[in-house]
Order: C-alpha cells, then sequence, then structure tokens
C-alpha cells in the first residue's frame, strides 16, 4: 500500500520536475539494487515488485515515454488477476491461508472456509480493478495518479466492507 503511494508520488513528483527519461533512469537506479538484493536476500519470494520496476524504469530510459510508468500498477493487478483465476478455475484457495497469517487473530473453521469461498468474488472485483486501471493509462496523469492513489483503495476497501457484511448476514461466525 505504501509503496503504491511512494510509486506514484515519485513519479508525478519527477515528472513536473524532470523528463521522462529522467525519471526513468532514477526510478532504474533505485530499484534495480532493490530487485538484487530480494534476489540475493529472498531468492525470488518477494522480487516480482522490484523487478517491474526496474523493468518499467529501463524502458522509460529507453522509450522516454510516460505510459510506461502508468503500466506498473496494471501489471500488479494482472498478476492478482491470475492468481484469483487460478484460485478459481483450479479450486486452489489461498486466501484463508494467508489471513491465518494475522497475529493474534482466531479464526475459526467456518469463517476460513468463508473466506475460501470468495475467491469468485474476488476476481471479479479484481477483474474491474483492472479495468479501470487500464482505463486510465490514458487519462491524465492526474487522473491517473488520483485513482492509483486513492481510488482503487476505495474499491477494495468497500468491496471488503461489503464481503464482510455479507458474511454477518449469513450468520458467519
Amino acid at each position: 500500500m505504501l509503496l503504491t503511494l511512494l510509486y506514484v508520488l515519485f513519479i508525478v513528483v519527477g515528472l513536473r520536475f524532470f523528463e521522462p527519461q529522467v525519471v526513468g533512469i532514477a526510478l532504474f537506479s533505485l530499484a534495480a539494487p532493490w530487485t538484487l538484493y530480494e534476489l540475493i536476500k529472498n531468492r525470488f519470494k518477494n522480487v516480482l515488485v522490484p523487478l517491474a520496476a526496474t523493468i518499467v524504469g529501463f524502458l522509460v530510459w529507453f522509450l522516454d515515454s510516460t505510459l510506461v510508468f502508468k503500466i506498473l500498477p496494471v501489471l500488479i493487478t494482472s498478476l492478482f488477476f491470475v492468481k484469483f483465476a487460478e484460485a478459481v478455475i483450479f479450486k486452489r484457495p489461498f486466501l484463508a491461508t494467508m489471513v491465518q497469517k494475522t497475529p493474534k487473530a482466531v479464526w475459526s473453521e467456518e469463517k476460513l472456509a468463508f473466506i475460501n469461498s470468495s475467491h469468485l468474488y474476488w476476481l471479479i472485483i479484481t477483474t474491474i480493478n483492472l479495468v479501470l486501471q487500464s482505463a486510465v493509462l490514458f487519462a491524465s496523469m492526474k487522473i491517473w495518479a488520483l485513482y492509483t492513489t486513492v481510488g482503487w483503495y476505495l474499491l477494495f476497501g468497500s468491496a471488503l466492507v461489503l464481503q464482510i457484511i455479507y458474511g454477518k448476514v449469513r450468520g458467519v461466525k
């Protein structure tokens, strides 16, 4: 969450004062060492985001296009789309496993089953987000920045609230 905000802030402020190519070089210079660090320390576990930022920085550096900056959030959302699609199509639920890692939270079997049954719902929400993010790719930098920093958080926050309300109405304990 914080990373997205920092990325958008970095891009918007950077483009206000510098050419896209210079901002691309800066992003590449920051993300490449981060990618190497993640590769050495975690062995591919957390390398996707810094690697994507490195590639985006490199492409902007050589293509000198601001559109490439806007693509990174779409790529990240696409990864979530694929993960949820895989969970739905191949019946490989993963959400309950993830929420069980929440410290100091006790999850009943009923709640975990409810969470695991919600992959199709989250696939639909992720699809909506992917469509919206794709649409703002071609909008102004201000609209892109607004959706990328605030809009999608509102979308996912609202979706989570609706899921919680639905669980309460169904009597999930």
